[in-house]
């Protein structure tokens, strides 16, 4: 039987690797609401929090004539706000709410900017890019080329642990 989670993920990974047409975006919102409820759940709370929900659109020069689509992803219908410009906004802020601060009180303000940043960067992996359009082949992954990237950057990593200031 299929998982909630597994629904959700699906649907997200299909959606951000390639353009959807303007007239299916619709279409997609529906499925992804619908994804989320099945993994997140169906309390009376989740019902108005999931029809904020979209699948937008951004064409951000549009004033200037430039109405080609720049991104598609996860965002908030009311205000036409991607979840990953949201969390960027979120990002900036150097000061941990006070809400957080209560609960976790060891947490430094660079794990807090770590913990944002990473949400905003997974926020930003949902996202299907005009800017990486090219190289994510609608959704076509070379195997052999993912181990070769994930090895590269693993031993990339050993070498900043070793040496935080000569990584490269």
């Amino acid at each position: 039987m299929a998982s909630g989670k597994q629904i959700l993920l699906s649907l997200l990974s299909e959606y951000s690797q390639k353009k959807t047409a303007k007239q299916q975006l619709k279409k997609i919102t529906e499925r992804v609401k619908a994804g989320l409820l099945l993994h997140g759940s169906t309390a009376k709370f989740m019902w108005p929090t999931v029809e904020q929900l979209t699948w937008l659109e951004q064409t951000p020069d549009i004033e200037q004539g430039d109405n080609e689509v720049k991104k598609q992803g996860l965002g908030l219908k009311d205000a036409d706000l991607l979840l990953s410009d949201l969390v960027g906004l979120i990002t900036e802020s150097e000061e941990i709410p006070e809400n957080i601060k209560e609960i976790y009180p060891e947490l430094t303000k660079e794990a807090y900017q770590a913990g944002t940043h990473i949400i905003w960067s997974l926020l930003k992996a949902l996202e299907w890019s005009k800017t990486y359009e090219d190289v994510e082949n609608s959704g076509t992954l070379d195997t052999n080329e993912k181990e070769d990237f994930l090895t590269s950057y693993q031993k990339k990593l050993e070498e900043y642990r070793k040496d935080p200031d000569d990584y490269s």
